[in-house]
């Protein structure tokens, strides 16, 4: 996998996006991933168009992967990439995150790192962004105010920094493995099993209000399938949940 490595950029997600299109402006069978890392992202990109803080000493990642298999094949990329996240956090920083559908990792009920799918299947050569943030060497505050979610950082959470290129490594190795998984469909064969135990709030309540505007569905989290979407049991029977993201219910 080519990787460019920049001091700062507006957003990886937009930059890797850039170099795709410049790379390969007409249909490629033999197009090959390419990925950019940043120092600082200026206008970094979260979900549903969200603002993403990325100050300097954080893992700022995008990878542009050739889709290889059928679009809904990418379905559960968020997850996948949320386990590679996982692993590489565990390897480097002796830390084991859990993963709150669809798309964040968790360390106690704190996010340390955020997930960012975007599929382009009609491109001249189709292909997945993937973004990847991870709060890894700075302090929690520099994050700003008001965050959606409380956050923290590794470097918070062990009391000392991290080999940033260390944990990179790790983590293109797992994404790399992962994708090429998720590429031949075999997703719930092989990956499934492994996100099951590391899923954020599984068995307890929670709430889902979904982008379509309908009415919160509000159960209890008993897991994803294989296409990656939520499995909610309500006193109606087990909803499905393929967007939204999921809110922890509090006792009173």
């Amino acid at each position: 996998m080519h990787l460019v490595t920049l001091p700062s950029i507006d957003s990886t997600n937009s930059e890797v996006q850039r170099r795709w299109l410049a790379h390969y402006p007409a249909p490629n069978p033999a197009a090959k991933a390419m990925a950019v890392v940043a120092e600082v992202q200026t206008a970094g990109q979260g979900r549903t168009g969200r603002n993403w803080q990325s100050p300097r000493g954080g893992l700022w990642l995008s990878i542009a992967w050739p889709m290889r298999g059928r679009p809904d094949a990418y379905e559960p990329l968020p997850l996948a990439a949320g386990l590679a996240a996982a692993q590489a956090i565990q390897a480097c920083a002796d830390l084991v995150p859990l993963i709150k559908w669809p798309n964040d990792l968790l360390i106690g009920e704190k996010k340390v790192a955020g997930i960012l799918c975007q599929a382009y299947p009609d491109w001249p050569t189709p292909v997945v962004i993937l973004g990847v943030g991870i709060n890894a060497n700075f302090a929690p505050e520099l994050l700003g105010q008001p965050l959606r979610q409380p956050a923290t950082t590794l470097q918070h959470e062990i009391h000392h920094a991290i080999d940033l290129q260390t944990l990179l490594n790790l983590l293109l190795e797992s994404l790399e493995h992962h994708l090429l998984i998720v590429d031949r469909g075999d997703f719930a064969e092989v990956l499934l099993p492994q996100i099951r135990p590391r899923l954020a709030w599984l068995g307890q309540p929670v709430r889902c209000g979904p982008q379509n505007g309908a009415s919160t569905v509000e159960g209890r989290f008993i897991g994803v399938d294989g296409r990656g979407q939520a499995l909610i049991q309500t006193p109606g029977g087990v909803q499905v949940l393929c967007t939204d993201e999921l809110r922890r219910v509090l006792p009173p």
